[in-house]
């Protein structure tokens, strides 16, 4: 086929929108050697301005730039309070970071099932809700929102904190309302993966100020930063990560946030002809979407009548000349019986915690696959490709092409 020869952009969505601007902010960074945030031989300017563009495109009152995505989850749970006797509940599908930073909490994790839009089931969320859960954590998986409205509701209902992870779905929205702005925070990635980039950094969102002010002290030295040094009077005391942003990927993810809203409506249209390209297709099915609008489109997740037509498809889909394509159920680390410190519940120290401690002896479950049988029977029937974020039409007819191949063959 000659589709063989295709040529296809990177996978990795803000690498594909790199230029000059980028370049230019990072030189600013070097002349002046003002690499670390808050003070250096010249005034450090990037990592607020990133923080100040957040506040302004998510709508939200205070934002905080720090390491990671994994760095945001952490500090968030940190400044919630998040710790032994403490069940957290994470869906299925998701990233192995939701889970670490649960586990470094010493909080006990529980799996919550995905329903056909592969994001977390409102109706188990309420099954798993006990007297020990302290936190709900969403994650809005491979681009899309999850039911914002139905998990809101179940979370008020109980008295139950929401996290939102959306390293996945970042510029994303549920009717209308940016991802990351429902719950008492959300958490956003610039990892190489991610819709927006710096290479790694992330970001935490919230319009709770005095959790706002736990977050910057979680996410230094203990105490919140103010003019430029620590503030032990600020009334806030706890120990801090050392979780701190770089001016350097500051500059770069501050560049690459103003583009966002070019990326995303790039990917959701190449995705969406994608899809209306596939219609009728015999056999095929889509992930359900909460919000069509509202989904970024880094990825197209079908959806076939049986696992062994899965991997034919996924199979033929590759022999077509796309490799950028698995099933979901062999989707590594996001899966969650493909992690393999969950299922087997390694410890964090010789000392066997979180899952040995006292205070979470009434937390017994089970990690292994099985454990969520309604997200392993959608996985094992899902095949997700990855949708590049600057594709021709070209590009996109001979992809749709591809897939329907595989599919009718």
């Amino acid at each position: 086929m000659a589709t063989r020869k295709m040529r296809w952009p990177d996978v990795f969505p803000g690498t594909n929108w790199l230029d000059g601007a980028e370049e230019r902010a990072l030189r600013s960074v070097v002349r002046r050697g003002a690499f670390f945030r808050y003070y250096g031989p010249r005034r450090p300017t990037h990592v607020g301005e990133l923080e100040r563009r957040a506040r302004e495109f998510y709508g939200c009152r205070h934002a905080l730039g720090v390491s990671s995505g994994t760095g945001a989850l952490m500090v968030s749970m940190s400044a919630m309070g998040i710790g032994p006797g403490d069940e957290v509940i994470v869906p299925a599908f998701l990233w192995v970071s939701t889970v670490t930073a649960v586990v470094h909490a010493n909080a006990i994790p529980v799996l919550c099932e995905v329903d056909d839009s592969f994001d977390m089931d409102p109706g188990d969320l309420e099954r798993k809700i006990t007297p020990r859960t302290k936190l709900i954590v969403v994650v809005h998986m491979a681009g899309a929102p999850c039911d914002m409205g139905a998990i809101m509701a179940a979370a008020g209902r109980h008295g139950i904190d929401v996290l939102e992870d959306c390293a996945q779905c970042n510029g994303g929205s549920f009717g209308g309302r940016k991802v990351g702005t429902f719950g008492r925070a959300g958490i956003f990635s610039f990892q190489i993966n991610k819709n927006a980039t710096a290479g790694e950094g992330g970001l935490v969102v919230t319009d709770d100020e005095k959790l706002y002010w736990r977050l910057v002290a979680a996410h230094d030295v203990g105490v919140p930063w103010k003019n430029a040094s620590p503030d032990a009077a600020a009334g806030v005391e706890m120990w801090g990560q050392g979780r701190r942003l770089s001016e350097l990927c500051g500059a770069v993810a501050n560049v690459q946030l103003r583009k966002l809203p070019r990326i995303v409506a790039h990917m959701r249209a190449s995705n969406r002809r994608i899809r209306k390209a596939l219609a009728g297709a015999g056999g095929l099915g889509f992930r359900r979407l909460n919000d069509e609008a509202g989904d970024t489109g880094p990825f197209l997740v079908l959806l076939l009548d049986s696992p062994q037509r899965a991997q034919q498809v996924t199979a033929a889909i590759r022999q077509g000349g796309y490799e950028n394509v698995c099933r979901v159920a062999d989707y590594g680390l996001h899966v969650y019986f493909n992690i393999p410190s969950l299922v087997g519940k390694a410890p964090l120290s010789a000392a066997g915690n979180p899952w040995s401690l006292p205070a979470n002896a009434a937390s017994r479950y089970d990690y292994a696959r099985g454990a969520c049988p309604r997200s392993d029977e959608l996985f094992d029937r899902g095949v997700i490709v990855t949708i590049p974020s600057r594709l021709t039409r070209q590009q996109e007819a001979a992809l749709a092409g591809i897939i329907r191949h595989a599919v009718e063959a």
